[in-house]
């Protein structure tokens, strides 16, 4: 078990939900985490937004319900709202190159990178390309893993 708080990214549960030899291969280390972790409540409007029909979000649902039940659900406040809005700016700014890439799912990444911070929870996530960008603006505890 790692130490402190966790947080895994929308990333992780996809790998997880699409691969079923990488859902065993993870499965010891998540089942060792779990009383460590949270869950975002972006990721799980992520995994929603990509439920299609009543089973995907069943499983989906199943995903997120016990952290539901044990009062582990992290939601960005109104504070990380907000310095997520100034660090875009900042972003935008600096990286005209990446403005395009600085919306949609790159917004919810800040979001699960904040309100992680916020808690004190380490992101672990396959997405190493938006989150390594954030970190540069923003620091928080991370783990690339990888697949």
């Amino acid at each position: 078990m790692s130490g402190g708080k966790i947080l895994y990214d929308t990333s992780v549960y996809i790998e997880v939900l699409r691969s079923k030899s990488f859902a065993q291969a993870f499965r010891s280390r998540y089942e060792a985490d779990i009383p460590i972790t949270f869950f975002s409540s972006v990721v799980i409007q992520e995994l929603l937004a990509g439920a299609t029909d009543r089973l995907k979000q069943a499983v989906v649902e199943g995903l997120y319900r016990p952290f539901v039940r044990n009062g582990r659900i992290v939601t960005p406040t109104h504070s990380a709202w907000e310095e997520a809005g100034r660090l875009l700016g900042v972003m935008r700014g600096q990286r005209k190159d990446q403005g395009d890439r600085l919306t949609g799912s790159f917004v919810n990444d800040l979001l699960i990178a904040l309100s992680a911070r916020g808690v004190g929870a380490k992101v672990l996530t396959f997405n190493s390309h938006d989150f390594t960008l954030i970190r540069k603006y923003l620091v928080f505890s991370l783990e690339i893993l990888k697949a």
